[in-house]
Formats: C-alpha cells, structure tokens, sequence
C-alpha cells in the first residue's frame, strides 16, 4: 500500500449499496429489481456465505494456473494442425487459421480450434453461479430461459506496483458493457475485421444482457480497494460515453457517480447499457474477482470477443466430462457451450407457451370492444397480471 497522504480517505469498510433492501424472501428478490430497473444496479449480498469464501477463491486461483496451462495445451495442438494441413506454410497463431470455420457460422469449432471455459476448471466456484436469489432476478429481467455468455475468472483488482497520484485517482474509464459496447473491442487499420458488433444507438429501452462481478475477498469491496464506479440511471441514457457524436469525456468524472461497496461473497449486478468505470486499488491487497455475463436465450454470444466470428478470443467450450458433474440448475447455464448437448426451452417458456397453445374461448374476455390498442402501459400490464387479470 502507498504511504501518500493524498490519496482517497473515505471510510474502507462503509455499507453495502445494497442496503436497506430486505434480506429474505421475494420482498428482497422485489428490492433487486426495483434497483437494476430504477438505477441499472443492484448488489445481492454474500451470495457466497462468509465461511466459504476462502475456499471459493483458493479454487479459483488454482483454477487460473490449470487455465494456463490448457491454453498453452490447445495452442501448440492447434499449430500442429496447422503444419498437418499445410506443410509449406508459414506456421502462426493468426486469426485467419480459423477461416474455414468461418464458412459455417453457426457451428461452433471443436477443441482445440475453441479453447476451453474458463469455469471448467473452478468447479467449486462454479456452482454458485446457479445461486436461486441470482438466477430469480437474472429470469425476472432477461427471460426463463438464460445462459451464461461470458466466463472471465481473471478480473481481479490488482494493488498499484507505483503511488498512485490524485490525477490518477480521479481518471474513469466509462463505458457500457457488450451488447451495447459501440467500440466493441475495437477495430483498426491492421485488423478491420475485428469488431464483435454492438446495439445501435439510440439503444432500445430493454435490458439485453446482465454483466456480474462476483467478489471472492479476502477483503470487502470498498471505494478504497477499488470497488467499481457507477452512474445511477444511466442505463436510461440515449447518449453514451463512447458515443462518437455525444461529446462525452469517458476519462473524467461524471456527476452523480459513485463507487459500488460489498462484503466479500456479494454479486453486483448491471444492465449492460450502465455506464460503469474500473477504479483503482489502493490497499496492498488484490480484489480477486469474476465477471459473468448472463443473457437471455436470444442473444447470440457467438459474435461476443471470439475469432471465430471476428473478435479477440477464440470460441470456449465446457468439455462434457466436467458438464456431467455440474448440478443440473448450473448445466442449464452452460450446455450451450457443451458438444452434443441440446440447448432446449428452459421450463418457464415450455409452461408459458403450452398456456397459450391452450387458451379456450372461456378465457378470453368477449368481443374486444374493451380494447384501446397502446393505451396500456408495461407498469400497468405487470400490475395486472401479478392480480391475475391480464
């Protein structure tokens, strides 16, 4: 930790941004989405309980050395099969190798031509993701059916190597996340083809997709260690912060802002189209964190960061002999990722779609003279079908 005397002084252990919302039963799931809708965050506390967050990290940092060493695995199989297909070649790890893939888009490349989830080898961490208070809110915004589109265990908030400066303290990084990412990881002169796509703006009013940073210690998250800066509401923002025609400037402080605070084991949660910056860790200790983007089943993470459809990153897959010993709430997350595994409607679809198939005459309500087309509103159709009238 520096020794500087100007660096942020605010309190390292001040409460939670998910306080005041209640902590049981559907009054609490109520508080989560009241909180994503209205301010396009929420932080479901100690989703981890506090006895086992040691054991979750240690899991996941050991998970990260096997990562490594699978990677080193698949790229030295994938030259391999570079030099068996074409001897005389100029043997590299470009993203071309993966052009006769590219011809069928749909089907994802095998190992090793994909690389390996990065959950397939946190499989203690894993099991968390399918928690009931993360999933009960990530379905009621999203969809019955969802899945886990991205995997990133090395999202940590590392300690500065230098002092940090007030400059540096007040520098942002502001954004919002993929689908609604316009630079999208960014094109270039040398390689144009390397832009995942976004949402074009003006966004639609419709939260697409779930970033979540699970928070694994040993510290609590705190504006001191580098607990994440948001903008409340800003998910309702036409603009954007790297909008090239909203004269916005994404490295300096916007007003309103303020940085999320969590115990240890806690997930904050966002709407994707959330302006939120990293900040920087003050304390001597790294934040060991995960990020996970949860999207509804209609949001293709094909075209998220993956070389296969024009991203920085290869396809990932979860190899079937780990799939099997994932709980059957946690396969539902992942079996798109798994080779021969079918990605079904998920039951809250299969009931909603059979309720409809069957809807008798009785059911309805006569004539539809009563109908005014547009004259109800979103919040008045949730009102009424929660009384049962809709």
């Amino acid at each position: 930790m520096t020794e500087q005397t100007n660096l942020d002084q605010r309190p390292r252990l001040p409460y939670s941004i998910g306080t005041g919302i209640p902590k049981q039963g559907q009054a609490e799931i109520e508080g989560y989405l009241q909180s994503l809708r209205l301010q396009g965050f929420c932080v479901i506390e100690r989703v981890i309980p506090q006895d086992e967050v040691a054991a979750a990290r240690d899991n996941l940092l050991r998970g990260r050395q096997l990562l490594l060493e699978d990677r080193q695995r698949e790229h030295c199989q994938r030259i391999e099969l570079e030099r068996q297909r074409n001897p005389q070649a100029e043997i590299n790890d470009s993203p071309q190798r993966l052009d006769p893939w590219r011809a069928d888009p749909a089907a994802p490349p095998l190992p090793p031509q994909a690389e390996i989830c990065d959950i397939a080898r946190c499989e203690v961490f894993a099991e968390y993701l399918a928690a009931p208070r993360v999933l009960q809110v990530a379905r009621a915004i999203l969809d019955p059916h969802i899945r886990i589109l991205q995997t990133e265990v090395n999202k940590s908030s590392r300690p500065s190597a230098k002092p940090i400066s007030a400059e540096q303290l007040r520098s942002r990084g502001w954004h919002s996340d993929w689908p609604h990412d316009l630079t999208a990881y960014g094109p270039n002169e040398e390689q144009p083809w390397k832009h995942c796509g976004a949402v074009a703006q003006p966004f639609p009013d419709l939260c697409m997709a779930l970033s979540t940073v699970w928070y694994l210690g040993p510290e609590d998250v705190t504006p001191f260690n580098g607990g994440t800066w948001v903008v409340p509401g800003s998910h309702k923002d036409p603009r954007n912060p790297r909008g090239p025609e909203d004269g916005i400037d994404s490295s300096a402080p916007i007003p309103g802002e303020l940085q999320v605070s969590a115990p240890a084991g806690s997930v904050f949660m966002q709407d994707t189209r959330l302006w939120h910056s990293g900040a920087r860790n003050q304390s001597q200790y790294e934040r060991t964190a995960v990020v996970c983007r949860y999207g509804p089943w209609w949001l293709s993470g094909n075209e998220f960061g993956n070389l296969h459809s024009g991203g920085h990153t290869l396809r990932t897959y979860v190899p079937p002999e780990v799939y099997a010993n994932f709980s059957p709430q946690l396969q539902l997350l992942y079996r798109h990722l798994v080779a021969g595994e079918m990605d079904v409607l998920q039951p809250g679809n299969q009931e909603a779609a059979a309720r409809a198939q069957s809807l008798g005459r009785a059911e309805r309500s006569g004539d539809n003279s009563q109908l005014v087309v547009g004259g109800m509103r979103v919040e008045e159709w949730e009102r009424r079908r929660a009384e049962g009238c809709a």
